[in-house]
């Protein structure tokens, strides 16, 4: 086990304990791979519970390959996205509708850290 500061972290790195908020909440929970988005709330809860980002976050290592949780939220995000394409499926064609659409869809993406590769 190692321990970092926030500003340390990367993403790939791997929780060795559950990370709690000021207000006693689990935020993050140990085993968890961080990614950028997990990252940057981190950093967030740190500088709010202490007005720093000096807490010492515990790691377990690197995942070198991509995990479960990888590999589960990217048919989670397929899935969304597929639900969203039928939900326009009978919405009137139009250029708004398909800008809705689009933005919708990138909501999707960036929730899940993810890209469509």
């Amino acid at each position: 086990m190692k321990k970092v500061t926030a500003e340390n972290l990367k993403a790939g790195d791997i929780l060795a304990k559950d990370i709690i908020s000021g207000k006693e909440i689990t935020v993050l929970k140990k085993g968890m791979v961080l990614t950028d988005k997990f990252i940057g709330n981190i950093k967030k809860i740190t500088a709010e519970s202490t007005g720093a980002s000096d807490n010492y976050i515990f790691i377990e290592g690197t995942s070198g390959a991509e995990s479960e949780n990888d590999t589960e939220n990217k048919e989670k995000m397929e899935k969304e996205l597929s639900l969203l394409e039928k939900r326009f499926l009978r919405a009137e064609s139009g250029k708004f509708m398909e800008e809705i659409k689009e933005i919708i869809k990138n909501v999707i993406i960036k929730n899940y850290g993810g890209s469509l590769s």
